[in-house]
């Protein structure tokens, strides 16, 4: 006899073996029990190995089986098999393989119909359904079936065989196992029918209580807390309570379990273990932990070890339940990861870490349900089915629990807090900076809330002087960028840092070169009282050109590592506060996720709790800092959207064009003719007829007056004004939604105006009537949601909670907006009552920030619910802000909607290239990052599918699975090569998906096709020719940098000025991006691969999918297609296309533009409009740093693409150099980054990028040698 099992992981592997060796000794049953855990040890030799011995089985049986690298090729496996076959909490297709005697779940819909009676209702029933919930269906079905089954002949026999095979396997102990086997011997085997014992299922608890001292679990609260007393009378304090999952219990797989209550017990810490049956934890949450509960445990936090999320496990995704759960506990949930999918050996040597099925079930979708600290503790090795312990992350997983309940037990007067600020790219006029965050503004209150709470803090008397005594103090003393606190002794780094020699291979002897006086590290920050405000440490390397150019990260500099060691060992910080968006310590080398004690990250952030204030619109790096950095994150607003408007000769044309149409007149049509080249707005419309050009004209105004664009920087805890929401909220109707049945306000209106709404969006850039019915109907809008907003509180000018005065106003404003549509557009009031009840809830959510008193909760030690990231526009769930970012589960991108837009897209990509170029473009190469395909549920996924003629494909359950090719005559073009290099974080938190855009490109480089309908193909085959390469390596299409390594590092070139020649950008982007997929998942460094890939392409595309990030306000975006556009440039002699996709742009003309446009819409609209730069300029230092870094960013695409025209530096140097009023705001505000402004400008004209006169040039000369002077003078006399 030979039973086969297969099983995802290796939780009952070893009682099934020792049960089939007591049927052994006991009866003499010669059976052979073959298991293979296909998660834990998914491989080529695992499947051959399956394809000799499934065929030989005399039964299978198979169990929780998920993912469609198991599921498709398990289905092939098992459909040729005529022995019995029991498949159980699986994919429905595996389930359906189900084939017991006369019970089949097999059978066709057609001959299941001809069943009758009992039979008919119990297939029916445990038939499975396609759907996400289909797991928890099965087992509920399961659990109280009538045993009069067992008893009754014939099929009713074998149904009972697969309903009891749920209740012995899911109660799997040694025993319960014995008795299954004894069963499906009985039953199945020929000659063994009447000579084993035939016996019930033992039912154990759903949840009980556990300890590995204890003789038995306890039942109750009460009977632990009684048995602890007695056994443990010196340990006090509520417990540590880790979750486990029953059958890990019950199998007695539990050493990894015993051994972390122990390390915990050992640091005085008390601790149990409770387990849960089925896959929801919430039973025991009731049975055992309520805090209305007399005699509950009332935990002090959670250790979920299971390795999955507190409710639905691996095969579903019920996160409002768990977070419902954990709100009402209100304490942190630690996310502890056993390697079930993975042997501990390949995690150990992968510098990937968890594999995408492990991140998929033990990272993403636990963090849905607010769990932090995703933490490795114990995994299995090769050879042995036990769980075992990893004793050095036990350890750690140990410290940071004792420091985490060290800062709750705390009282707040008695709290060490380090509250960390960054300088990137490192100088003084960057130092405290974040992304839309004024900083100094956000944590002058925050210290102030402090002190209210009881922490011990001395407060300067504003924002200003709080960051002088930051920023200048001893300064200059030292020579560095900021006060010197305090002092860490080379010896004492050493002492406490025993990983400095590490550090040495790359940046030289402790101390290196940075932050110290050889005989001790400068700690650059300033102390309040119990709090510590410092500055992080540069990364090191961003102003030397040949570490830049290498293509794998190595160590953190030595002054990076003392300043963390001080902070932990010598300031003894009981948490550390990451503030704003973003630093360096989570992009330090190591494996992407699933760290161990030898990643960098990891060995920094040491023991410390870590708490971080995130912008809500950047999911993919707030998930790096969860992930990598152990950072709980604190959600804060960017600032609320705007219109541009027009201003100075933008809004004189717009008036000109006006009077002119009520007035016509040759010289009137002359004057705005001119003023409109001066302006350059009227790039190839001069041989357009009068009113085709006036038409042009008019909509590239529009496109810079209604371009949204962000105001100033936001201050946490801080609600927006209600007044400057309009056109956000406008913004919001604009985009289709429930409320309105799918459509959008704009829609909606327009069909009342009787209006062709699809005719206008398409065609209104050259129609003049169709442009006047699209401002009415813009109008419109934006006037209802004005008369919405009526007078909305602000949430300062009355002790009355603005929420509460938004709810009793509802009625009222409702009313009057709604009137205002039926008068203006016939809109009945019915069709809108659901819009403005959905709208007021995200009024209320933005109208009342408690941003900071999320982050004092946090450093209560209580739990912080989580938030999805984006921007309001597209999820308006991010509002309330004050919780904690998570990714999305990503068996869900790209999502339906995401594929139908991306395949619009797409084809508008095509169609647009085709009408400037005359052809298809042979090769694109396409950026896809993190945060854009998070934000937009993976629309530039679903662009790279289109554009190879591939479509995404859904399991059984609903989740994204596989991929398939499109047929051409379904395609009805040829197939595009898409060259993808991803970003660091996208190849972090999107593995399944970069393995799947791998699989697409293979598998359309394979397709037998013409190569005139195959361009990827005809690539592929070329290079296989010109390099005598293999296929696998001429097909690589997904590139990325070396795991643990991020970004491309052409920024840090351009930005530091350390490049000579156009050759060392194209050098580091291949040098840095150069690393390929493999099939397997690995990632290998084919810098030959990818030039030659990079040598077809004509055109290079990135979305701009986010109405807030422009592609100058970071620099990121001319990092990546500026890079990849210049070294394609470079090697093929010959400049390619660059366009991106618009967001913000209306209509399918407006969704695709070159890149000079928008560069030039950018600049319009944010850099040298009054209305952006007078907001930023409110924020005073900080302010005037994001006037340099735009400038920097717009000068970075001259650099990479020379994307830039003259009139840009012109008027920039003109609007903020050469008014002497200007400049003396800029440079009495901050002084180094006006510097930083006129040495560009200085910079751009010395590289051939501005032509400007002499006179011009020498003016920019004296004024750089001016502020030089002025900082002079003023360092002395602070001296």
């Amino acid at each position: 006899m030979h039973f086969v099992f297969l099983t995802m992981e290796a939780t009952n592997n070893s009682v099934l073996k020792a049960a089939a060796g007591e049927l052994k000794r006991k009866f003499g049953a010669d059976l052979k029990v073959s298991v293979f855990s296909l998660g834990l040890n998914n491989s080529k030799k695992l499947w051959e190995t399956l394809e000799v011995t499934l065929p030989e089985a005399d039964f299978v049986f198979g169990s929780m089986l998920f993912s469609e690298e198991i599921v498709r090729p398990l289905q092939k496996l098992l459909e040729p098999l005529t022995c019995p076959i029991c498949m159980i909490t699986s994919n429905p297709v595996l389930v359906n393989q189900t084939q017991l005697g006369k019970f089949s779940l097999r059978k066709p819909a057609r001959e299941e119909a001809k069943e009758s009676g009992i039979f008919k209702q119990w297939t029916a029933k445990l038939k499975p359904k396609h759907n996400a919930q289909e797991n928890q269906r099965q087992l509920s079905l399961v659990r109280n079936v009538s045993k009069i089954m067992k008893h009754l002949p014939g099929r009713a026999r074998d149904i009972y065989v697969f309903i009891a095979a749920h209740q012995f396997w899911l109660n799997g102990t040694q025993d319960n196992l014995e008795r299954f086997l004894c069963l499906l011997v009985e039953r199945y085997i020929p000659g063994w029918k009447g000579r084993l014992p035939q016996e019930n299922p033992v039912f154990y608890p759903e949840s009980a209580i556990c300890h590995p001292d204890a003789p038995e679990p306890f039942l109750s609260a009460g009977s632990y807390l009684d048995w602890h007393r007695k056994s443990r009378p010196g340990t006090k304090g509520n417990p540590v309570v880790i979750l486990a999952m029953r059958s890990t219990v019950l199998s007695r797989n539990t050493a990894h379990l015993d051994s972390l209550v122990r390390s915990l017990e050992s640091a005085g810490l008390q601790s149990c273990i409770i387990y849960s049956g089925g896959l929801d934890v919430r039973p025991a949450f009731d049975l055992f932990l309520g805090r209305e509960i007399p005699g509950s445990l009332k935990p002090r936090l959670l250790l979920n070890a299971t390795g999955f999320s507190i409710v639905g496990g691996p095969a579903e995704n019920k996160a409002p339940e768990a977070v419902a759960a954990l709100k009402k506990l209100d304490i942190p949930c630690f996310n502890l990861i056993p390697l079930s999918f993975q042997p501990i050996e390949q995690w150990r040597e992968s510098s990937l870490g968890l594999t995408p099925m492990q991140t998929a079930f033990s990272v993403a979708i636990p963090e849905l349900d607010g769990s932090i600290e995703p933490l490795v503790y114990a995994g299995t090795e090769g050879g042995n089915e036990r769980t075992i312990p990893l004793e050095q992350e036990l350890g750690t997983v140990t410290e940071r629990v004792r420091r985490f309940i060290r800062l709750q037990e705390k009282p707040g007067q008695e709290k060490k807090i380090a509250i960390v600020l960054f300088n990137f790219p490192p100088n003084l006029g960057n130092a405290g900076t974040a992304a839309y965050l004024d900083v100094f503004e956000s944590l002058h209150r925050l210290l102030l809330e402090m002190k209210a709470g009881g922490y011990k803090v001395e407060v300067p008397e504003n924002a200003e002087k709080l960051r002088t005594v930051l920023l200048e103090g001893n300064r200059l003393i030292y020579g560095t960028d900021g006060n010197v606190e305090a002092h860490l002794p080379v010896e004492d780094y050493r002492k406490f840092f025993p990983d400095y020699t590490s550090i040495e291979p790359f940046w030289g002897d402790a101390p290196g070169e940075i932050l110290n006086d050889r005989k001790r590290f400068h700690i650059l920050g300033c102390s309040l009282g119990n709090i510590f405000i410092g500055q992080q440490p540069s990364f090191g390397y961003e102003r030397d050109p040949m570490r830049l150019l290498m293509a794998k990260d190595a160590a953190p500099n030595h002054a990076f590592a003392a300043f963390y060691t001080w902070i932990e060992k010598c300031f003894d910080a009981d948490a550390v506060v990451h503030f704003g968006t973003h630093g360096a310590l989570e992009f330090m080398p190591g494996k992407q996720v699933g760290l161990s004690n030898a990643c960098w990250p990891k060995k920094l952030i040491g023991s410390l709790p870590n708490f971080y204030c995130y912008c809500v619109n950047n999911p993919s790096e707030g998930s790096i800092a969860k992930r990598r950095g152990f950072a709980t994150l604190i959600s804060y607003l960017s600032p609320p959207l705007e219109h541009a408007g027009l201003y100075k000769s933008l809004g004189k044309l717009k008036e000109m064009i006006s009077a002119y149409r009520r007035s016509p007149s040759d010289e009137l049509l002359s004057e705005l003719k001119e003023l409109a080249a001066s302006l350059e707005l009227n790039k190839g419309l001069q041989e357009e007829q009068e009113e085709l050009y006036l038409a042009r004209l008019l909509n590239e105004l529009y496109l810079v007056e209604e371009r949204m664009i962000p105001l100033g920087l936001h201050i946490m805890g801080e609600a927006p004004a209600p007044e400057s929401l309009c056109d956000h909220l406008a913004l919001l109707s604009a985009h289709s939604r429930p409320e309105l049945e799918g459509r959008t306000l704009p829609e909606m209106i327009a069909r009342g105006l009787h209006y062709d709404y699809s005719r206008i969006i398409d065609a209104m850039d050259t129609d003049l009537e169709l442009q006047q019915q699209w401002k009415r109907i813009t109008s419109i809008c934006r006037e209802a949601v004005r008369k919405f907003l009526g007078t909305a509180p602000s949430g300062k000018s009355s002790a009355i909670p603005a929420s509460r005065i938004l709810q009793g106003s509802l009625a009222v404003r409702i009313s009057e907006a709604s009137s205002y549509l039926h008068h203006e557009a016939g809109i009945r009031h019915q069709e809108l009552e659901r819009f403005w009840h959905f709208l007021n809830t995200v009024l209320m959510n933005l109208s009342e920030n408690h941003e900071l008193k999320a982050l004092l909760r946090a450093l209560d030690g209580r739990y912080i619910p989580p938030s999805p990231g984006n921007d309001l526009v597209r999820n308006p769930e991010i509002v309330p802000t004050g919780r904690n970012i998570h990714s999305l589960d990503p068996y869900t991108i790209p999502s339906s909607f995401a594929q139908k837009a991306g395949k619009t897209s797409a084809e508008q990509l095509i169609e647009q290239y085709r009408e400037e170029s005359g052809e298809l473009p042979d090769s694109i190469a396409l950026v896809l990052w993190g945060t854009d395909n998070l934000k937009s549920d993976g629309e530039g996924i679903a662009q790279a599918f289109a554009l190879m003629g591939v479509r995404a494909k859904t399991d059984e359950l609903g989740k994204i699975a596989d991929v398939e090719l499109l047929e051409l005559t379904e395609l009805g073009r040829p197939r595009i090569d898409v060259v993808m290099t991803v970003s660091g974080i996208f190849r972090d938190l999107l593995p399944l998906q970069v393995r799947l855009l791998d699989k697409a490109a293979r598998q359309a480089a394979a397709a037998d096709e013409p190569e005139e309908m195959n361009f990827l193909r005809k690539h592929v085959r070329q290079e296989m020719l010109e390099r005598n390469c293999t296929f696998e390596e001429a097909s690589n299409r997904v590139y990325s940098n070396a795991p643990g390594s991020y970004g491309a590092n052409v920024n840090h070139l351009v930005e530091s000025s350390s490049w000579e020649e156009d050759s060392q950008l194209a050098n580091a982007f291949v040098s840095r991006k150069s690393f390929a997929v493999t099939a397997e998942g690995q990632w290998e460094e084919c810098p030959e691969a990818l030039r030659s890939a990079l040598k077809n392409v004509t055109l290079a595309f990135q979305n701009i999918d986010s109405y807030e990030i422009g592609i100058s306000d970071i620099d990121h975006y001319y990092e990546y297609l500026g890079g990849v556009s210049k070294t394609v440039e470079h090697l093929s002699k010959a400049k390619p296309k660059v366009m991106v996709g618009d967001i913000d742009g209306t209509g399918k003309k407006q969704r695709i533009c070159s890149l000079e446009k928008m560069v030039s819409l950018e600049a319009r609209t944010k850099m040298l409009n009054p209305k952006w730069y007078e907001s930023m300029l409110e924020h005073g230092y900080e302010g005037v740093r994001e006037i340099e870094a735009h400038l920097g960013n717009t000068y970075g695409w001259s650099a990479t693409a020379s994307a830039v025209n003259k009139w840009t530096y012109d008027q920039f140097n003109a609007t903020f150099l050469q008014d002497s009023a200007m400049l003396e705001r800029l440079a009495s505000l901050n002084p180094q980054a006006t510097m930083s402004m006129t040495q560009r400008l200085l910079e751009a004209n010395s590289r051939g990028f501005w032509e400007a006169d002499d006179g011009v040039i020498e003016k920019l000369q004296d004024i750089y040698a001016d502020l030089e002077t002025r900082m002079e003078g003023a360092h002395i006399e602070h001296r």
